[in-house]
């Protein structure tokens, strides 16, 4: 799998096409075959959704280079609203799109399951929906074998698929619970300073900006020494990127210092010992040191504790740092 940077682009916009492509002729002359690109739809950290101007972009863009497009839609059912995300983009199946005149129906499928929508990580099963290419669906079958759910879990997914009453009763108390608990967390990020990208309406996590708090929102590369020498043989250090970050001021180009990395790296071992856990940005390809998803589908109780234990952490972090940048 190939991140794509965002270089300074929206993530969910239409001209984060041309990242894309941009990539892939890279990739192409170092003699890497793309075949495919895997959207996660609605995005996961971002918390957001694909309009359908920019859903069509991407499939154009695919026809174009007539490679696959895979939309990851596990979230697709999680979308909540608040006060304060009322104008968000809703969400939009790449199925509900007609692929006339954009792209071959049988490049586009659909990524689905069980584990976020119905809260059922556990049971590991999921489904592939590609409704034009029965090609693909065949030498799919031929190895299902290998990988399929037990009839336990079967049963129980078709007996909520089927449930038409309890399925519009869970999915609106699903996304009012998720609702709330997005107004809460977001009141404890404002209460410590903490940035955001704001407009989230999809999934149950923030992605959150702790860049100010560790005084890592450097966006030059510096390697260097405390006394401004280069370390010998070091050479100069890029993070891997992605189309995680929020669109920088003025455009530019994120990078990321090494100090910066290790700041990120401190303040995490901080967090386990507090016993509190938020993923890091490197587990999502991160373009910068210092973002974090914070997720708040748990209960209340359990939220607070959580909360109240990232505070103190946040304190003390504030008290050995001189406050943060």
């Amino acid at each position: 799998m190939i991140p794509v940077s965002a270089e300074g682009k929206d993530p969910m916009g239409e001209e984060m096409v041309e990242q894309y492509e941009k990539e892939l002729q890279r990739q192409e002359k170092l003699g890497t075959k793309i075949r495919a690109v895997i959207l996660s739809s609605p995005h996961n950290p971002l918390g957001k959704c694909y309009s359908v101007n920019a859903l069509k972009a991407y499939m154009r863009f695919c026809q174009k280079y007539h490679i696959h497009l895979i939309s990851d839609e596990v979230y697709a059912m999680s979308i909540y609203k608040t006060p304060s995300n009322a104008s968000a983009v809703p969400f939009t199946s790449a199925l509900a799109i007609d692929t006339t005149d954009l792209i071959d129906a049988n490049l586009v499928h659909i990524l689905y399951g069980m584990s976020k929508d119905f809260s059922s990580n556990g049971l590991r099963s999921g489904v592939l929906l590609s409704q034009s290419n029965a090609e693909l669906l065949s030498s799919l079958k031929s190895i299902a074998l290998f990988s399929w759910p037990c009839s336990v879990t079967e049963y129980y997914w078709t007996t909520l698929l089927n449930d038409r009453p309890f399925l519009n009763y869970y999915f609106t108390e699903n996304n009012s619970r998720l609702a709330a608990g997005y107004a809460r967390l977001t009141a404890f990020l404002t209460s410590h300073g903490i940035k955001w990208v704001e407009g989230s309406n999809a999934g149950f996590f923030l992605w959150a900006d702790f860049r100010g708090v560790l005084g890592t929102d450097i966006n030059v590369v510096d390697d260097d020494d405390d006394d401004g020498t280069k370390r010998e043989g070091e050479e100069e250090q890029v993070e891997a990127t992605a189309v995680m970050s929020e669109k920088p001021a003025q455009g530019q180009v994120y990078k990321t210092s090494r100090k910066a990395k290790e700041r990120d790296e401190w303040f995490f071992g901080k967090m386990m010992q507090a016993k509190v856990f938020i993923a890091t940005g490197d587990a999502f390809f991160a373009e910068e040191h210092g973002w974090y998803r914070v997720t708040f589908s748990v209960p209340e109780d359990i939220l607070k504790v959580g909360l109240e234990r990232l505070g103190r952490v946040l304190e003390e972090v504030k008290r050995e740092s001189g406050g943060g940048r």
